[in-house]
């Protein structure tokens, strides 16, 4: 081989020990990069779930601490019969209104989740009632004083009403209702009923205590 030959080679060589060292090089910028992108994408899973456990600790320890309250409350209502399953969309014959126990829709209809506040027939929730659940009901004309009854019955649904023990579920719901309302408010569990003139927090409250978890299926 000769001289300028073995110089070619020599320099080839160079070149190629140089790309490869470049390339070397751009791995591990790549791999700085993703080591990185993947840590900050740690930090900012780690700080959104901080601040969500922060968000519902506030939350949690901004309701109404759970006391069971022995003393009978509310008025003990008649049984509507065997708490059977019928078709979403039919209505259910019951003796009293509101009623209190009965025959219900079923799932995926009802029940419906805890805190849902909507407007929802006997059929939907019954079914709640049925797992232990408090359904508050309210009937009120409109304007200013039925906005502020409604706002705060639902912020007493969604953010003050009390965990109960067994699932440490806030298990009530909240629906405009009329038919057979002696007063503005009805509060509803399984065979009870509480009706109330007006907004009453610890009213409501020992209502809670005393009747959640009582429905004949305990359920979540």
């Amino acid at each position: 081989m000769s001289k300028t030959q073995r110089e070619l080679k020599a320099m080839r060589q160079a070149q190629r020990d140089e790309a490869a060292a470049r390339q070397k090089a751009r791995d591990r910028r790549n791999l700085l990069i993703v080591a990185a992108g993947i840590v900050i994408a740690a930090l900012v899973i780690l700080v959104v779930a901080l601040a969500l456990k922060h968000g519902t600790d506030v939350a949690q320890a901004n309701r109404i601490k759970f006391q069971l309250y022995t003393t009978s409350v509310g008025q003990q209502m008649p049984d509507e019969g065997t708490a059977t399953h019928i078709d979403p969309g039919t209505t259910g014959n019951y003796k009293n209104y509101p009623p209190t126990s009965g025959p219900h829709y079923s799932q995926p209809t009802a029940p419906v989740n805890w805190g849902t506040i909507a407007a929802e027939p006997e059929g939907v929730f019954l079914h709640n009632l049925e797992h232990g659940g408090i359904a508050v009901l309210y009937n009120c004309p409109s304007g200013s004083d039925c906005d502020s009854l409604r706002n705060q019955l639902q912020n007493y649904v969604t953010n003050l009403a009390p965990l109960e023990p067994k699932f440490n579920e806030s298990k009530m719901i909240m629906s405009p209702y009329s038919r057979g309302m002696q007063k503005k408010i009805a509060v509803l569990a399984w065979h009870y009923v509480l009706f109330l003139d007006s907004y009453d927090e610890k009213a409501i409250t020992h209502f809670y205590e005393n009747h959640v978890d009582q429905g004949p299926e305990q359920i979540p």
